[in-house]
């Protein structure tokens, strides 16, 4: 009995003392280790700043404010699992599409928030948590596109007509905002040099509200360029009248392109008077067909023709 004893002994001491460095090494490995699982598995929490938040809606809906796109989370799960999120990916998402039309307060609590949140974390605080809102009917409405030029013509040219096309586009937004719209204007054309007609395609159309869209995005500008019009009044003009009206001669004012009124002379036009169905007569201006047909009688001096005696 004594000897089985002392073998005893001897092994113990053998366990407890022999090689003993190695087994102190061993010993604080698996330590370590046993702390550092231990600490992955202890709650902690995060603070998250700018966290994207987005509101479900119905498709009939738009917000008609501008509130508050982002919220500080505080999240509070495992450690492992925080440092496992990738938190440029996380979007707080609330659901709106049972509320009521008009001016809300939007309570946020963290039951009302959706996020993808590994198993274990959850969301335990929300700042702020009132955000004002205003839900609006969405409309749609048509509205008239002006364009919009930058720049200026050549001396001696101008604009002389332009049209849009379409000159009514759909626009879709809130209803306050889509109504508040009188008009919308295009990206600037530009008009440097230009000394042509043409035609402006895909020409962009600039809304400047935001929450206003456009659901035609762009349109054509035609617009017609021509030499500068002027006025000029030319005196001792032939008057023609098979009736014998009195005068015979009369001063013009007549309006058209710069260069062709410029050097119009007096022996190129003829004044003629033709009796109308109802008695009265109308003047009629006659000269060269390339001439007078770009030309517009402004005013006849004297205004009334009377009989010869």
């Amino acid at each position: 009995m004594t000897g089985f004893l002392y073998a005893i002994g001897r092994w113990m001491r053998a366990l407890l003392f022999d090689d003993w460095a190695l087994k102190a090494l061993a010993l604080g490995i698996s330590l370590a280790l046993w702390f550092a699982v231990a600490s992955q598995r202890t709650p902690a929490a995060i603070r998250l700043r700018g966290v994207p938040l987005v509101f479900l809606l119905p498709n009939d809906v738009e917000i008609g404010n501008t509130p508050r796109d982002e919220v500080e989370l505080t999240l509070r799960g495992a450690k492992s699992a925080l440092d496992s999120l990738n938190v440029r990916n996380l979007v707080a998402t609330v659901d709106l599409r049972n509320y009521e039309l008009g001016e809300r307060v939007l309570i946020l609590t963290p039951d009302r928030i959706s996020m993808e949140l590994p198993e274990g974390v959850r969301i335990e605080d929300v700042e702020p948590d009132r955000i004002p809102i205003r839900l609006e009917r969405r409309i749609v409405r048509e509205v008239m596109v002006e364009p919009r030029f930058e720049g200026r013509l050549p001396d001696g040219f101008e604009i002389r007509r332009v049209q849009v096309m379409p000159e009514l586009i759909k626009v879709r937004g809130p209803e306050s905002h889509v109504n508040a719209l009188q008009k919308v204007a295009t990206e600037s054309i530009l008009l440097d040099g230009r000394r042509n007609s043409f035609t402006a395609q895909q020409v962009a159309v600039n809304i400047p509200d935001a929450k206003v869209v456009a659901l035609e995005p762009s349109v054509a500008v035609q617009v017609e360029i021509a030499e500068q019009r002027v006025e000029r009044q030319i005196s001792n003009i032939t008057v023609i009248n098979d009736e014998r009206h009195a005068p015979d001669h009369a001063s013009i004012v007549v309006r058209g392109p710069r260069s062709v009124v410029e050097s119009l002379r007096a022996e190129d036009l003829t004044l003629k008077l033709e009796r109308s169905d109802d008695g009265s007569i109308r003047p009629h201006l006659d000269g060269p067909p390339g001439i007078v047909g770009q030309l517009e009688l402004v005013s006849i001096t004297p205004k009334l023709f009377t009989k010869k005696s």
